[in-house]
């Protein structure tokens, strides 16, 4: 089944007519709709796709025509131009797309309240025919979570480059090397290795600034011994990597070996242990009970880990508060950490698949084995 007639069958569940999946805002940076262009192939910053149960248009203005064309046609769309504000365009569009007086779900996470009311305002004023606009929540969030064989491929190169280029920046890590530098360095190979650039800005936190997880990288030396947590993704073809690596500049010390060795247990009992089926919830304690058992369980206070797709971070959500059932197809990290203030942390982050209901890592940087792990 293709993904327009999977997102038509969730239509018919949720009992409306049509979606409707725009984008939060008109934004030329890039920071637009992954719902639209996961359905549509859209990758343009403005514009607005309608998939009924047995039409699918996707409405552009006349700056991304072309682009439409070329992106949507082959995924089953007719292009129609809009000009304007929602009063001139939307009695247009709901007759090209056959809406009048359909129940069109609006997709809550692609539009602003500010939207949705302009689009509401529009129908208003309109003598006849007026589309019903609600609110539609999770309908192709649901389906990514699920990743066909195309995304699969295209993740699998994301994963490859900034595979590539974390084990270039760890052979070359040295102290006197900044944490900018090493940043740097970093974005440098994923672009030199194909990436279209990076999937979020990388983390590299040197010494006691690894205790806090998401901490942006400083003109600060790496120091002789420091432990270094080493975050970083690739954008290729739309699809976003999610790595961490924690290693040393220099040799490691018998602290950091045996809090680096919990971790890694903890990851390994999550990879190995994961399968379809499994709550969220259970999938994260594999490895939290691990950490707990060694004594720093108040020292991993995130979730395991998350879904990677066109976004870094999407469904399913795998830790204490998560809601998800995993599933066969989907792709997450399992990413267990320990951080002690004042010390520094230690995480160690692959991406998984489920398949055959187990987890297959598809993550290969080069990581540290622990005396007498195979």
């Amino acid at each position: 089944m293709n993904r327009l007639d999977r997102v038509r069958t969730r239509i018919e569940e949720a009992k409306l007519d049509a979606l409707l999946i725009s984008g939060p805002v008109d934004d030329v940076f890039g920071r637009h709709s992954q719902n639209r262009e996961w359905v549509s192939g859209f990758s343009g910053s403005t514009g607005r796709a309608v998939v009924t149960l047995d039409r699918a248009v996707m409405a552009v203005d006349f700056r991304y025509v072309e682009q439409a064309e070329r992106e949507c046609v082959p995924r089953g769309f007719e292009v129609f131009k809009i000009d304007g504000r929602e009063k001139q365009w939307l009695p247009k569009l709901v007759e090209a797309a056959d809406l009048a007086g359909k129940t069109v779900g609006l997709s809550g996470a692609d539009i602003t309240f500010g939207g949705a009311e302009a689009l509401k305002v529009a129908a208003r004023s309109m003598r006849v025919g007026r589309p019903r606009f609600v609110v539609a929540n999770g309908i192709v969030e649901g389906l990514r979570k699920v990743k066909d064989a195309e995304e699969l491929a295209a993740l699998q190169r994301a994963i490859d480059i900034g595979d590539a280029a974390c084990d270039t920046a760890v052979a070359a890590l040295r102290p006197g090397m900044t944490e900018i530098e090493v940043a740097e360095l970093i974005e440098r190979e994923v672009k030199g290795g194909g990436g279209e650039g990076l999937s979020f800005e990388t983390i590299v936190a040197a010494g006691p600034w690894g205790a806090m997880p998401h901490a942006s990288p400083r003109n600060e030396a790496i120091r002789k011994g420091d432990a270094v947590v080493i975050d970083m993704g690739a954008l290729s073809g739309g699809y976003c990597s999610d790595l961490t690596r924690t290693v040393t500049a220099g040799k490691p010390d018998a602290n950091f070996q045996a809090i680096y060795d919990i971790v890694f247990e903890a990851q390994q009992a999550a990879i190995e242990g994961v399968e379809a089926g499994m709550s969220g919830v259970t999938a994260h304690r594999l490895a939290s009970k691990v950490i707990g058992d060694a004594g720093y369980g108040e020292n991993f206070g995130h979730g395991l880990g998350h879904g990677v797709g066109l976004e870094v971070h999407e469904s399913p959500y795998l830790g204490e508060s998560s809601q998800d059932v995993l599933e066969e197809g989907m792709v997450f990290t399992i990413e267990p950490g320990i951080y002690l203030p004042g010390w520094g942390g230690v995480r160690i982050e692959d991406v998984v698949v489920l398949e055959n209901g187990k987890a297959r890592v598809l993550s290969h940087a080069k990581k540290m084995i622990p005396a007498g792990v195979s």
